[in-house]
């Protein structure tokens, strides 16, 4: 199974972010934290950031 580079952590209480695994830090979108997220949003914004950063390495190789 291949690594992704975006991942769901559980903030607080209700709320989620996502993580960006090179830098350690919560994700950037045009200059907002993926911070307080409910659980179905962070899970298809990390999928969908994650398909992205995959097609983004097939298109370079």
């Amino acid at each position: 199974m291949e690594a992704h580079r975006y991942s769901v952590h559980k903030n607080l209480n209700i709320y989620w972010a996502i993580f960006d695994e090179v830098t350690g830090q919560k994700a950037l979108i045009n200059g907002f934290v993926m911070d307080m997220l409910t659980a179905e949003e962070a899970e298809e914004l990390a999928a969908a950031l994650n398909r992205e950063e995959n097609q983004g390495l097939l298109l370079a190789a």
